[in-house]
């Protein structure tokens, strides 16, 4: 994440954001369907919302990224492939190359991340902010249809294309809408204003009404998910993220306005400082869920506890920072 505009409230979002993350993965459900619709596109806004443009069009920045954001990702990934998965299939080892949904977890992010900062860097460049919309736009109608042809098209299915790159179609979306509305953002997180607190409310009860209605009687009438290019409508895959978005940017207004939650409010910033070690380490990490059953909430104790304790034992080593992507706490 980058760190212009930074402030607590933003770590505070994320590491809400991370811990929803690991509750998500650990038993597909309801709950798991309902994080789902918002999460990553939430994480993709914060991005957006993070970056500044002097930053984005300087010669060299996208690489710098690639180096920051890929050396992680190769360590996690080798270590994942040859401790948890125990595999020197040649099979397995060009499906991990291959990246986005060839291989299991979390993987794609990094790689359709870096590929979005790329394609928004280019046409900050090249075209002004009114032109640099509509074309996000159409990128984002081309990712919709992609969504419609992938049960014709097998091989955009899976494996799919190399390392999700077509998923950054949407995600510069959400990135977009960070970058671009990051004021308006920024008033949702800070400004103190009944009218925020009463629209967030009324869209808080909307979308507690629509969660219910479409998985009442166990029939699941809408779904989202990033990573196999499941998004079938633009509105909803615009409007659906944005509200829950706009419910947590006040939930964690008011988590700052109340001095008896500083405990809990300096556990999520960590979280939201640790993004990368929780995102990487939380899946291999509960490999054998499955066969001992633990559940849910042990799953999450050892998928976030685990690389928050790794982090705060280790973020003081360059090396280890550089290789796991730990912060500088």
């Amino acid at each position: 994440m980058e760190k212009g505009n930074r402030s607590q409230s933003v770590d505070i979002a994320k590491g809400i954001l991370i811990i929803l993350v690991v509750i998500a993965h650990a038993q597909v459900d309801m709950v798991h369907d309902i994080i789902f619709m918002f999460h990553m596109p939430l994480f993709f806004v914060i991005s957006g919302f993070l970056m500044k443009r002097e930053t984005l069009v300087k010669v060299g920045y996208v690489r710098g990224k690639i180096k920051h954001l890929m050396i992680p990702y190769m360590t996690y990934l080798v270590l994942d492939m040859l401790l948890v998965r125990k595999t020197l299939s040649v099979h397995d080892w060009m499906y991990a190359i291959w990246g986005g949904r060839a291989v299991t977890g979390v993987y794609w992010y990094i790689t359709c991340f870096i590929f979005t900062i790329f394609m928004l860097t280019i046409l900050l460049r090249k075209f002004s902010n009114r032109i640099v919309k509509g074309l996000i736009l159409v990128g984002g109608g081309i990712a919709i249809l992609e969504s419609h042809l992938l049960d014709r098209v097998h091989f955009l299915k899976f494996p799919g294309i190399p390392w999700n790159l077509d998923v950054a179609l949407m995600a510069l979306v959400y990135v977009g809408i960070g970058f671009f509305y990051k004021d308006k953002i920024k008033e949702l997180l800070e400004c103190d204003s009944r009218r925020f607190d009463l629209l967030s409310g009324l869209i808080a009860v909307a979308l507690s009404l629509f969660c219910w209605f479409i998985y009442r009687n166990e029939n699941q009438l809408y779904y989202f998910d990033m990573k196999p290019v499941y998004y079938k409508e633009f509105i909803s895959a615009l409007l659906i993220p944005c509200a829950f978005g706009m419910v947590l940017a006040r939930l964690v207004y008011w988590m700052q306005k109340n001095k008896w939650l500083d405990s809990l409010n300096r556990f999520f910033v960590l979280c939201g400082q640790a993004t990368i070690p929780i995102m990487f380490m939380h899946i291999p990490l509960n490999h054998w869920e499955t066969e001992l059953a633990y559940g849910r909430w042990i799953f999450v104790l050892i998928g976030a506890g685990l690389p928050i304790v790794s982090t705060i034992l280790f973020h003081s080593n360059r090396v280890m920072r550089k290789l796991f992507g730990l912060p500088n706490l």
